[in-house]
């Protein structure tokens, strides 16, 4: 294990704003609307401020409050910022992140878990690893690095840093890598703690079978999820078919990373934000675009999703046993985020995928809540494990 601070070189940085400089537009700049992608006006103004607002190394700094490391797990390079709790008996806890995410996504909720305000409330020592194609853990090496990869090299840096009993939190692709870990180490994880929102849902594509016996609000959530498998799902679809030529794109164009990513935070957010940076702020949404463009995240993270649609599995069947899985034995939580009127679908859709032991609905948030409503997001996270540690 080595330590690691983040520093992007000078002439990086320079090359960046030369190209944010010089940029080229396309003629049909008048489209304000949303629905065939980013809007070319608003993009230009928010490429005016990475280029002339935005400081980069004011956001290194804030980073590198936290201490990172490098080590070398699987042949593969794993970035992750470890840090203890200020309170006796912190419960370990493994934070996993998502797409279009980073581990820059839970600086957020880093003190409220660490360090807690009010006596007596439970504590957490954080592991936030990077997934390998992801910032900096990079380059990948090889093939074949799914979630149940992924799940067993964060199984196997736990262990090394010591932890032989904690928990897990993950969103997006994290909670499926989370969900891997739950079967490959249930007999070291005390629980498995989830985000979910209609997106993740959606792009499952799991429905309730009789649109009968749904309500009237009930059939709106169902039609505007089908339309979204339909229309908004294109960008996964690229990623996991044709995942060098988006890379292609994504690594020499900083215009290209933006637009791909600002439009997934626009759609993803909290329902009543109208920007993407109503609901993360401008400076959060530019850091990860920014991590994504210095380490060339676009390819290797699509190339990551790419393993991942196409990775086959039998939960609790051969396979899982060749690989000496157990089916998942341990507490189980799941925290939703998203609209009122969608929250009686979206218990209904949680139930087809197992029932957890704890799920809990917030009407504020959405697939990002570590960045959106960190407050709501660390609560459920403590509720949960302190009524494990505690019963």
């Amino acid at each position: 294990m080595k330590s690691f601070n983040i520093q992007i070189a000078t002439e990086d940085l320079d090359y960046l704003h030369r190209r944010l400089a010089d940029l080229r537009w396309p003629d049909h700049s008048d489209d304000d609307g949303w629905e065939r992608g980013i809007p070319v006006n608003y993009l230009k103004k928010l490429t005016n401020y990475w280029a002339t607002q935005f400081d980069w190394r004011k956001q290194e700094d804030l980073l590198n409050q936290y201490p990172q490391f490098i080590t070398e797990i699987d042949g593969q390079a794993i970035h992750y910022i470890h840090i203890r709790a200020n309170k006796p008996n912190a419960v370990p806890l493994l934070l996993i992140h998502g797409w279009p995410g980073s581990f820059a996504d839970f600086i957020p909720v880093i003190e409220p878990l660490t360090a807690p305000q009010a006596a007596g409330q439970l504590a957490f020592d954080l592991v936030i690893p990077s997934i390998p194609g992801f910032t900096f853990s990079v380059p990948v090496h090889g093939t074949g690095w799914n979630m149940i990869r992924i799940a067993a090299a964060f199984k196997a840096l736990m262990t090394k840093l010591g932890y032989g009993r904690y928990g897990v939190h993950g969103g997006d692709m994290g909670a499926g890598i989370a969900g891997m870990l739950s079967g490959m180490a249930a007999n070291e994880l005390i629980g498995t703690h989830i985000s979910s929102d209609f997106f993740s849902i959606a792009g499952l594509g799991m429905y309730p079978s009789d649109p009968a016996a749904l309500s009237a609000e009930e059939l709106s959530t169902l039609d505007r999820m089908k339309a979204h498998k339909k229309n908004g799902t294109a960008y996964l679809d690229i990623q996991a078919t044709r995942p060098g030529t988006i890379g292609i794109a994504l690594t020499d164009s900083p215009l290209a990373q933006l637009a791909w990513m600002a439009e997934k935070y626009r759609e993803w957010s909290d329902a009543s934000a109208d920007l993407p940076e109503d609901a993360i702020g401008i400076d959060r949404l530019l850091t990860n675009v920014s991590l994504y463009w210095f380490t060339k995240t676009g390819a290797s993270s699509a190339k990551i999703l790419a393993e991942n649609m196409q990775m086959a599995f039998n939960w609790g069947g051969d396979d899982t046993a060749a690989e000496g899985w157990e089916l998942p034995a341990v507490p189980s939580a799941t925290a939703c985020f998203g609209k009122k009127e969608d929250e009686s679908f979206l218990r209904k859709v949680a139930a087809l995928m197992g029932t957890p032991n704890r799920y809990t609905y917030y009407t504020r948030g959405g697939h990002f809540p570590a960045l959106e409503v960190p407050h709501l997001l660390v609560h459920d996270i403590r509720e949960f494990y302190t009524d494990i540690v505690t019963s």
